[in-house]
C-alpha cells in the first residue's frame, strides 16, 4: 500500500526515454539527478521506454537488459514503480503483455494487468492517507497507431474507469480525487493553444487534420516556463475519454507525453492537462531541456506540478556530445521529415535557377 509519509506525496514522471539496447548515460544521470533532488514516493514511466526493433531483434535478454538500466535508479533508491505503455515499446519484436513479465520481475515494480479490456497493464493505484485512499492514480493504456495516425482509448476503457470510479465512490461514500498518466495525449490539450499566423514568432505547424494550420500556447492558460516546440500528436478519434473524466470532476489532471518537445500544462474546464517532455537522449528531443515532470499530490485534496530540466539538475556538459548533436537534428516525425526534405529541394532547385541565370547573362 502506497501511503502519505507527510503532507505530500511525490510522484515522478519519466517520459519517452525511448532507448535502444545500449542505454543513454545521459538519460540515467538525468534521471537519477532528479530522484535525488525530489526523493519522490513513486515512479511513473509513462511509455516509449524503448524502441528499435533492427538493434533488439526481439532478444529477450537485450530488452530486459535495457529495461534494467532503465529502472535501476529507481530500483537502487528502493522507490516503487510502474509503467503504462507507449506506441512505440512494441516495436521491439516483444509484445507489450511479454515485456509486462518482465516488469513484473523487478524489485518494486507494482504496476498491474487488469484483464478483460484493451491494451496492457491499465491499472489503478491507491494512495492512502491512513487506511483509506486520498488519491487514485489511472495509468491507461493509449495504444500505438492507427490507419492514418494515432489510436485513442477504447470504449471499454474508459467504462473500466468509470466503474471503478463508481466502486470506490460507493464503497467509501465520497468520490476519490484521481490523476492520470498515459503516453499519447487528449484531442482536448489543443484548447491550451491559440491558432495563430504561420508568421506569427514560436509557431508550430499542425498536421493530419490540423494540417497547414499553426498553433502557439494560449500564455494566459499555459505557465510562462512551459514550451512547444512540436506539434500534438492526438489521437485521430476523439474516444470522449475527456468527456468521461469531466462527468464527476474528481479527475485533478491528465498527464502525458508522446511528442518529445513539449512541457506544459494548464487547465481545461477544471481538469490540468500536462505534457511531460522527452527524457531520452538518444531519441530526438528538446536539448537540454529534456526533463522529468513531478505531480505532487496534497493532503487536501489539491495538486501541484512542475517539471525538472537537465541543464539546471546536471548542468550543460553532456557524455555523448556527438550523439546529442546528431539528435538535436533528427525531424520529429514522418511528417516533418517531408516538409525539411520539401525545403531542401526548393532551396537547391532555387540555386540552381540563379546558377543557370548567371551563365546566361555572364557566361
Amino acid at each position: 500500500m502506497l501511503k502519505f509519509k507527510n503532507k505530500t506525496f511525490k510522484i515522478i514522471q519519466i517520459a519517452d526515454t525511448q532507448d535502444s539496447p545500449k542505454v543513454s548515460p545521459d538519460t540515467i544521470e538525468l534521471i537519477t539527478s532528479a530522484l535525488e533532488k525530489e526523493k519522490p514516493d513513486l515512479a511513473v514511466y509513462s511509455g516509449d521506454q524503448i524502441w528499435n526493433k533492427m538493434k533488439f531483434k526481439g532478444d529477450r535478454k537485450k530488452i530486459k537488459n535495457a529495461l534494467d538500466a532503465l529502472t535501476k535508479p529507481v530500483r537502487d533508491r528502493h522507490i516503487p514503480f510502474t509503467i503504462c505503455f507507449g506506441n512505440h515499446d512494441c516495436q521491439v519484436g516483444m509484445s507489450n503483455e511479454e515485456q509486462f513479465e518482465i516488469y513484473k520481475s523487478f524489485d518494486g515494480f507494482i504496476g498491474e494487468n487488469v484483464k478483460g479490456i484493451d491494451g496492457c497493464a491499465n491499472h489503478c493505484i491507491e494512495i492512502c492517507d491512513g487506511d483509506e485512499p486520498k488519491f487514485l492514480l489511472y495509468l491507461i493504456d493509449s495504444h500505438t497507431n492507427s490507419k492514418l495516425g494515432y489510436d485513442c482509448v477504447h470504449e471499454n476503457q474508459i467504462q473500466w474507469y468509470r466503474n471503478t470510479r463508481d466502486e470506490y465512490e460507493k464503497k467509501y461514500g465520497r468520490l476519490i480525487p484521481s490523476v492520470v498518466i498515459q503516453h499519447i495525449p487528449l484531442c482536448e490539450v489543443f484548447e491550451l493553444l491559440t491558432k495563430v499566423d504561420k508568421r506569427t514568432k514560436n509557431a508550430v505547424r499542425a498536421f493530419r487534420a490540423r494540417a497547414n494550420e499553426f498553433y502557439i500556447l494560449d500564455k494566459t492558460k499555459v505557465g510562462d516556463t512551459g514550451f512547444m516546440k512540436e506539434s500534438p500528436a492526438d489521437p485521430d478519434e476523439n474516444s470522449g475519454e475527456f468527456s468521461a473524466f469531466k462527468e464527476k470532476g474528481e479527475v485533478l489532471g491528465v498527464y502525458f507525453g508522446h511528442d518529445h518537445n513539449n512541457s506544459f500544462n494548464g487547465k481545461v474546464d477544471g481538469i490540468d492537462l500536462g505534457y511531460t517532455q522527452g527524457a531520452g537522449f538518444h531519441v530526438y528531443g528538446p536539448g537540454k531541456d529534456r526533463g522529468v515532470r513531478i505531480i505532487e499530490l496534497k493532503k487536501d485534496s489539491t495538486l501541484d506540478t512542475y517539471d525538472l530540466r537537465f541543464r539546471d539538475i546536471v548542468g550543460n556538459k553532456v557524455k555523448e556530445p556527438l550523439r546529442y548533436a546528431f539528435y538535436q537534428i533528427m525531424p520529429t516525425n514522418t511528417f516533418d521529415a517531408v516538409h525539411r526534405a520539401i525545403k531542401i529541394f526548393a532551396a537547391l532547385g532555387i540555386a540552381a535557377i540563379i546558377v543557370l541565370l548567371l551563365v546566361f547573362f555572364f557566361g
